[in-house]
């Protein structure tokens, strides 16, 4: 075993890394990612409430907008499983 040990920074992809960059949304992941095992409950927890809000201030755009986004995935997903 060497001196310097990789650490989890070092293992992670790309997106991930960039992903932890982002100042409040990389640290709510980070700490879902390596947190406490009742951190993961925290993040849906902070997630939801979030887009809860995002609900009642924005109204219909913020309900419409996300299920779109899912839509376009599950359409990748659909054609990535049948190829």
């Amino acid at each position: 075993m060497s001196v310097i040990e990789e650490t989890g920074d070092e293992r992670d992809p790309l997106f991930m890394r960039l992903l932890f960059l982002v100042p409040i949304i990389g640290w709510l992941f980070r700490d879902a990612v390596y947190g406490k095992s009742d951190a993961k409950y925290y993040f849906c927890a902070n997630f939801f409430v979030g887009w809860a809000l995002a609900i009642y201030f924005f109204g219909y755009p913020a309900l419409i907008i996300p299920t779109l986004a899912l839509v376009v995935l599950a359409f990748t997903w659909i054609v990535a499983v049948c190829r």
